[in-house]
């Protein structure tokens, strides 16, 4: 079933000064982790800075909010984000 997932962004303070969202279309965890670190800002940078990405990614999506969407065809991926 298709999840909307409300994530906050991985990215700490002072490299992400005020944080944000990310809104991720997925049918499971495992998906939605893959989506943010192919698209989600995951960088050589961001790579070299936070060696631990991958479980500050995984800790985000556990908390975050989750809607179940009807299928109408919307592509999985990022439907929308809001970083600083």
């Amino acid at each position: 079933m298709k999840t909307l997932y409300i994530v906050g962004y991985w990215v700490p303070f002072p490299s992400s000064e005020y944080g944000g969202v990310q809104v991720v279309v997925a049918d499971s965890d495992a998906e939605c982790e893959r989506i943010l670190v192919e698209t989600g800002g995951v960088d050589e940078f961001n790579r070299t800075q936070y060696p631990n990405y991958r479980e500050r990614i995984a800790n985000e999506i556990k908390e975050a909010k989750r809607f179940s969407v009807y299928d109408d065809g919307t592509p999985h991926g990022v439907v929308y984000e809001f970083t600083t």
